[in-house]
């Protein structure tokens, strides 16, 4: 499979645009004469662009999903100066896409991937305990983890969505919360230690059929209870690990959602569970509001709605300075 036609290059009408792409999303509305059509929105690693399904929309209904990779068969047009798609014909693919074929879906951090593994290793290094140091020696040594954990985004849709951000997000609120130990206290060892773990289970959440998408199992227990799991495996590889300190780590990853709602069975109940849940939900929602901003701008400064934040979001521009 490969990918010949990207977002950018769509830049006149009446294109035979017949390529793939990852389903961003998908709403079914009713004209004025009361027949059905479908619009979605379709992505690749130059932006989004939003394509409509005139006819044969109950036939398309239920053959694909958002996030789902598709081929689609269709013809550019241009409403209200910007590009979209008059799709004819939409399948899903279900092969599975290797890592320079995600590359063509899915964006890079703005951050090296080269760098953030070396600071990875950096805050691994500055562990003072030699049973935590020792998880990440597991860690590393147990086939595909790391690999899945550098490569993996750190969600579908919400914050980091790109190649590596996982390990960004994890990397990141290791290093504030290393920072939240100078003001706040708490055991260093474990703060970092939590920091770069508490997303742990998400390699297991998500898989790649066709692109990313929720596994079965991390749709059935979501990627706390697997960090559990992922971290319990780690810690049996290593000979007399202390119960406390497995306890105290597995808490954070337990507890870092802050509330059952938010989907954590245990609110936070340390002092370094707070600062990784504090800093862990600011990274996420900074990043994901970041995110939001580069394809849902209604103007030059607020965004559109944003469901999950319930709000819009005003982009401050730059050169902006108090008296």
């Amino acid at each position: 499979m490969k990918k010949q036609i990207f977002v950018k290059d769509i830049t006149k009408e009446y294109m035979d645009i017949n390529d793939f792409f990852v389903v961003t999303k998908k709403g079914t509305f009713l004209r004025k004469n009361n027949i059905k059509y479908m619009t979605i929105g379709l992505r690749d690693t130059t932006g989004v662009i939003e394509g409509k399904i005139w006819e044969r929309v109950d036939e398309f209904q239920d053959m694909f999903d958002k996030n789902d990779l598709v081929y689609v068969k269709s013809k550019s047009r241009f409403y209200q100066d910007k590009p979209q798609l008059n799709i004819t014909d939409i399948k899903r693919v279900e092969e599975p896409l290797t890592m320079d074929e995600l590359k063509a879906f899915f964006p890079e951090g703005q951050r090296a991937s080269k760098t953030v593994r070396e600071e990875f290793a950096e805050l691994v290094n500055s562990i003072q305990s030699p049973y935590i140091k020792s998880l990440f020696s597991a860690f590393t040594e147990q086939s595909g983890l790391a690999d899945k954990f550098y490569l993996y985004p750190a969600s579908i849709g919400v914050h980091h969505v790109y190649l590596g951000g996982l390990l960004e997000h994890s990397v990141s609120v290791a290093q504030m919360a290393k920072e939240a130990v100078r003001f706040c206290g708490g055991n260093l060892d474990i703060v970092i230690a939590g920091s770069l773990l508490h997303d742990i289970g998400k390699v297991d959440e998500m898989e790649i059929k066709g692109t990313f998408r929720y596994s079965d199992n991390g749709r059935l227990l979501g990627h706390i209870t697997l960090g559990v799991i992922i971290f319990d495996s780690l810690v049996k590889k290593i000979r007399d690990f202390p119960i406390q300190i497995s306890d105290i780590i597995k808490h954070i990853i337990i507890s870092h959602h802050g509330v059952e709602e938010w989907g954590s069975p245990r609110k936070p109940m340390t002092i370094e569970a707070l600062i990784v849940h504090y800093i862990d939900n600011l990274d996420a929602k900074v990043a994901g509001v970041k995110e939001y901003m580069m394809e849902n701008m209604e103007d030059g400064t607020w965004t559109t709605f944003h469901r999950l934040y319930e709000s819009r979001f005003y982009k401050t521009q730059e050169g902006v300075y108090g008296d």
